[in-house]
């Protein structure tokens, strides 16, 4: 007998087992940048599809708490968050689509590893698009025309340097301190050229690190009532800015006071 069936004859086959899982489908969302409703609204959907009640979970940006039936309990601290919306998507459809027809655990562990691994876009793609994005903005910001090939050499360098401290241990908010002193190098070259503007180079090259969807998580997460969550993704989207801020500010401050010129 297969063991489809035997999931349908017996309606507790492994509870922890599933609890984990669920838990595993809870904490891939959140790494990819999910509000704590959509997280915590997915593992209640799983939690019902096999059985598992009561089951209350409590979900933060750095956190997972998950208390399941006869005293069974997950703690799981997160340590790396990244925003990759092509795994919370799919995962969000498999959840709903086993709360409709549950599937054995073994089949579910495949599509959520399967889900783990999609990628929106390849990392030569956001290269290329955060060095259009910079272009672009570099004339917003009232760049000349001459400005846009700069700014997205910046924003490119910004990014791949962003991509590859990712997969080191340097810490995020220094690794986008890092990544904001590349974003000023291009400016800082071309300041000594008459015919550019580096003002505008260079807010084109750091625009590539801001937290905008960050930012927009915690306000959805505040509308939700998911206070904790909304402080803290608000807090760690102002060191982020912070960070920013510090390393174009302070490589600017030592470019200057060694004689650099800056219209």
């Amino acid at each position: 007998m297969t063991q489809s069936n035997d999931l349908s004859r017996n309606p507790h086959p492994v509870p922890l087992d599933a609890l984990e899982v669920i838990v595993e489908a809870g904490l891939a969302m959140l790494t990819s940048g999910a509000e704590v409703a959509r997280v915590e609204d997915t593992m209640a959907r799983l939690a019902n599809a096999y059985h598992i009640a009561p089951v209350d979970v409590v979900a933060m940006p750095t956190a997972l708490f998950v208390a399941g039936p006869d005293g069974q309990s997950l703690v799981k601290r997160i340590q790396h968050r990244s925003v990759n919306l092509a795994v919370v998507a799919e995962i969000n459809q498999i959840s709903r689509d086993v709360a409709k027809n549950p599937v054995p655990l073994a089949e579910f562990r495949q599509r959520l590893e399967a889900a783990r691994q999609l990628a929106v876009y390849p990392p030569w793609a956001t290269i290329v698009f955060a060095a259009i994005a910079a272009g672009l903005i570099s004339q917003l910001m009232g760049g000349h025309l001459v400005d846009v090939l700069p700014a997205a050499v910046s924003g490119a360098l910004t990014q791949m340097t962003r991509r590859g401290i990712s997969h080191t241990q340097i810490p995020a908010n220094l690794g986008d301190m890092m990544a904001a002193v590349v974003a000023t190098l291009p400016a800082l070259f071309l300041a000594r050229f008459g015919e550019f503007q580096p003002g505008a180079i260079l807010v084109g090259g750091i625009m590539v690190l801001t937290p905008g969807l960050l930012f927009t998580t915690a306000v959805r997460d505040g509308i939700a009532g998911d206070l904790v969550s909304a402080v803290s993704r608000l807090l760690e989207a102002l060191l982020i800015g912070g960070s920013v801020a510090a390393g174009a500010s302070l490589t600017l401050y030592i470019y200057l006071n060694m004689g650099g010129r800056w219209p």
